[in-house]
């Protein structure tokens, strides 16, 4: 049976477009075979449902998906802004009050629940080349500083201080990142159709999907190098997967 890779860039509110991308792989490589831009909840499970028929399936998914605290931030993003505040790959602070205040809802619990309501598994441990269908919380920056090997961030996010012209720049260079996994290892492959796709598509959706293809590739690392990868927090207090 074939193994999908998955990778969701979770928008924090079903108004705004989730960035999708579905990945075959083997012991041999990964090939990105679908991106795609969703707004609802059940849009994104069936998606991910219809690859659960068809084999074993890891998704990665960047948003908190364990949220206990009410204020502050979890213990899991404390954790990594020890580790990589040199690289300013820090995460925003995730907590009930935040999420519920933006959206009316944790989304990432909610679809925490539809997940295992399709027999998906919770489950940010990972044992190499496993057959499994599981769904973990993963958070793109740090991945990105270590499997590119960066001394810092790539700075393609809308911040003050960033301009339009830094912005592309930024994002171009994060896709030819994302295209010279080619040569890594483990290997991942962009086909020209997927590309084409990608070129299509406004600044904003194209950061989405690049973010939701690094996703997937994070789910293919990990399942691949268990043993590089850390799962900061705890399944209690919320986690964080992560090449490290």
């Amino acid at each position: 049976m074939d193994v999908y890779f998955i990778g969701v860039d979770l928008a924090w509110s079903s108004k705004r477009k989730t960035g999708v991308a579905s990945a075959v792989g083997n012991e041999e490589g990964m090939t990105v075979e679908e991106v795609c831009l969703l707004k609802e909840d059940g849009e994104i499970v069936d998606f991910i449902k219809d690859r659960c028929k068809k084999g074993h399936v890891f998704v990665a998914i960047d948003a908190p998906l364990i949220v206990p605290n009410e204020r502050g931030r979890r213990r899991a993003e404390e954790e990594i802004q020890k580790v990589f505040r040199r690289e300013k790959a820090l995460a925003h602070p995730s907590n009930r009050k935040r999420l519920i205040s933006t959206c009316g809802r944790i989304r990432g619990e909610d679809l925490v629940n539809m997940l295992k309501s399709i027999g998906m598994e919770h489950s940010p441990f990972i044992k190499r080349f496993e057959r499994a269908k599981k769904f973990f919380e993963v958070f793109p920056h740090p991945a990105i500083v270590k499997i590119f090997g960066l001394n810092e961030i790539i700075k393609y996010k809308q911040k003050k201080g960033r301009d339009k012209e830094f912005l592309e720049r930024e994002l171009e260079r994060y896709k030819h990142l994302l295209l010279s996994l080619k040569n890594a290892r483990p290997p991942m492959y962009i086909p020209e159709h997927t590309l084409q796709r990608i070129e299509s598509l406004g600044k904003k959706d194209k950061e989405d999907v690049l973010d939701a293809i690094m996703c997937s590739y994070i789910a293919y690392y990990c399942w691949y190098n268990p043993e590089r990868c850390t799962v900061f927090g705890n399944m209690e207090e919320g986690y964080i997967l992560t090449p490290s």
